[in-house]
C-alpha cells in the first residue's frame, strides 16, 4: 500500500483535473454506492468522522476519515481495489478536500448557472474561498470578483487580481448578495448571512460552508425564491444540510429537490429560465473524495511506475 502526501497531491492534481474528475464522478453516480457521513464525538470535544463510496467503473472503493479538534480538520483517504479488495493507497486528504469541494461547485455552476454571467461574489476568505475561485473560473468568465467576509478580504482580493487577472474588490456581505450573478458562500456562519430578498433574478447560489443540520448560511426567503434546489446526494442532504433542514414547513418540498448527478447526466427535467434563482446546497459526500483520490492514485502510479 502506497502513501501519497498533501504535497504530492498538489503536484499531481490540477484544478482542471479535479473539475473533470467531479464531472465524471457525478455523471456516473448511479452505478456506484455511497456511505453517508458518520460522526463520533468524545467528551473532550474531539470528533472522528468518516464517509465513503464504491466506484466500480473506476475499480476503487474507499473512505475518508478525519478528526475535528478545536475547529481544525485533518483528513486521510484510504483506497481499495474493487477487483482484489487489496488496499491501494492512503492519501493525505487536506489538499484533496479543498480541491474536490471547489471542483464539485464548479461542476454545479457549469450545469446550472447562466452562460452570460459578469459578477462572481465570494462570501468567506479562508481555504475554501481560495479553492473555489480558480475552480469556478474553469467554467465561467467574469468581469469582476467581489470578496466579502469578516477578515482578510483585501488580502484575498489582491491575491485574486494578481493571480487570475480579474479585477477583485472588497464589498459588504449584503452587496455581494445583491450584485452576484454567481454567489458562493464558504463561511463558518451558524445563522443566515443575508436576507434572501437581496438575491438578483437569474443568480446561481452555491451554499458550501455549512455541513451540519444545526448551521446554515441561507435563510428561508432565499430557499423559497429558488426555482430549482440541487444537492449532491439527497439522503445525506436530508440529515445534514442545515440550510434546508431548518426551513419552516412549506418553504420547499424535498420531492422537488434534484441531485447534482441528474444535472450532469441530463436526466434533470428542470430547464433554467433567465430570471430563475438556482441554489446548489453542498455538504461534501464520499463520492467526491474517493473519485479524486482515485485520480491522484492513478497519476502517482503512472509517475512512479507502480
Amino acid at each position: 500500500m502506497k502513501l501519497i502526501t498533501n504535497q504530492q497531491v498538489s503536484e499531481l492534481v490540477t484544478t482542471a483535473d479535479a473539475v473533470q474528475a467531479m464531472r465524471e464522478a457525478f455523471a456516473g453516480a448511479g452505478s456506484g454506492a455511497q456511505q453517508a457521513r458518520v460522526r463520533t464525538s468524545a467528551s473532550n470535544g474531539v470528533m472522528l468522522s468518516m464517509m465513503g463510496a464504491v466506484i466500480p467503473d473506476a475499480g476503487i472503493a474507499g473512505a475518508k476519515v478525519y478528526t475535528t479538534i478545536k475547529g481544525a480538520f485533518k483528513f486521510v483517504i484510504t483506497l481499495f481495489s474493487t477487483e482484489t479488495g487489496a488496499p491501494l493507497a492512503t492519501i493525505e486528504g487536506d489538499t484533496m478536500t479543498g480541491l474536490r469541494t471547489a471542483a464539485a461547485t464548479a461542476v454545479a455552476c457549469d450545469a446550472l448557472a447562466r452562460k452570460d454571467v459578469e459578477t462572481l461574489a465570494i462570501i468567506g476568505t479562508g481555504v475554501q474561498a481560495r479553492s473555489h475561485i480558480p475552480a469556478i473560473l474553469q467554467v465561467r468568465k467574469f468581469k469582476e470578483i467581489l470578496i466579502a467576509g469578516l477578515s482578510g478580504q483585501q488580502e484575498l482580493a489582491d491575491e485574486v487580481t494578481k493571480a487570475y487577472g480579474v479585477p477583485a474588490r472588497v464589498v459588504e456581505i449584503d452587496e455581494a448578495a445583491r450584485q452576484a450573478d454567481v454567489l458562493v458562500t464558504v463561511t463558518r456562519a451558524s445563522t443566515p448571512l443575508f436576507s434572501g430578498d437581496l438575491l438578483k433574478p437569474g443568480a446561481f447560489v452555491a451554499a458550501v460552508g455549512a455541513s451540519k443540520a444545526t448551521v446554515r448560511e441561507l435563510d428561508d426567503i432565499a430557499i423559497k425564491r429558488a426555482a430549482a434546489l440541487v444537492v449532491e446526494w439527497k439522503p445525506q442532504a436530508q440529515t445534514e444540510a442545515g440550510d434546508l433542514v431548518q426551513c419552516a414547513p412549506g418553504t420547499f418540498d424535498w420531492a422537488n429537490v434534484w441531485e447534482l448527478g441528474q444535472a450532469v447526466d441530463g436526466s434533470m427535467s428542470y430547464q433554467r429560465k433567465d430570471g430563475d434563482i438556482v441554489i446548489y446546497k453542498a455538504i461534501g459526500i464520499g463520492l467526491e473524495d474517493v473519485a479524486l483520490a482515485g485520480l491522484a492514485y492513478r497519476k502517482a502510479a503512472a509517475q512512479n511506475g507502480w
